[in-house]
């Protein structure tokens, strides 16, 4: 009788040599795997971004083109939304305290705010007078809004020109509230985008910004002018 114990073959004593390779192969694997897929996540999420910062760009120069064309004219400009051609920009917004350049299309189509914001039908044509509202998506153009705070100047530029805007309302509001997109008094641009701005999904409420157009504050109401706190900031 064996004092030591069974008598462990020398294919048994391969067989668990082999044990502890074949796991630190499996993880090597995994790893080398996971790296893979973050390394193709990384370039699917760059080529976005710089498929959108080319799009806001030649969106940008489109309008600059139609604006120098505008100039060129004879006859008044006006900043009639062109129904004809819903592909070209009728106006660009710009907010410079949070680096926000984007051409403004005339409807809502999927085209238009892959590429920029898109004017709301129903409300006030840029630079006419009344509230004029813009809406684009939060995770693309409209992500530096979380960023605004009030009395930050924005410009709208339409083909009439730019006009000045402060900021004087921000507030959240749930999507059947359709009130901030009532006709005011005086000019006023209102910016519309989903939130949380984080929020994975299908966002369940909406992210309001309101300026006054800055050669009407004197003449704004109290409702109007009216200065509230701005929702909390988000973490990503």
């Amino acid at each position: 009788m064996n004092r030591f114990g069974p008598k462990i073959s020398r294919k048994s004593r391969k067989r668990c040599a082999r044990a502890p390779m074949a796991s630190s192969s499996g993880r090597f694997i995994l790893e080398l795997g996971c790296w893979i897929v973050g390394i193709a996540l990384i370039v699917i999420y760059l080529g976005a971004s710089a498929g959108l910062e080319t799009q806001r760009r030649q969106g940008i120069e489109l309008f600059s083109e139609a604006r120098a064309a505008s100039l060129s004219q004879v006859s008044d400009v006006t900043a009639t939304v062109a129904t004809e051609d819903l592909s070209l920009p009728i106006a660009v917004l710009r907010i410079p305290d949070v680096g926000l350049e984007v051409p403004v299309y005339p409807d809502l189509s999927e085209l238009n705010l892959s590429r920029g914001a898109g004017w709301i039908d129903g409300t006030a044509q840029p630079n006419t007078g009344g509230n004029i509202a813009i809406a684009a998506h939060r995770d693309q153009y409209f992500r530096p809004l979380k960023d605004v705070q009030l009395g930050d100047i924005l410009e709208l530029e339409s083909l009439s020109g730019p006009v000045e805007f402060q900021v004087s309302r921000i507030v959240i509001v749930d999507p059947d509230d359709v009130s901030v997109l009532d006709d005011t008094a005086v000019s006023t641009v209102t910016l519309v985008t989903c939130y949380p701005f984080y929020f994975i999904g299908n966002a369940p409420q909406r992210y309001i910004v309101q300026a006054i157009a800055v050669d009407q504050l004197e003449k704004a109401s109290t409702t109007d002018a009216i200065l509230i706190d701005p929702p909390s900031g988000e973490s990503p």
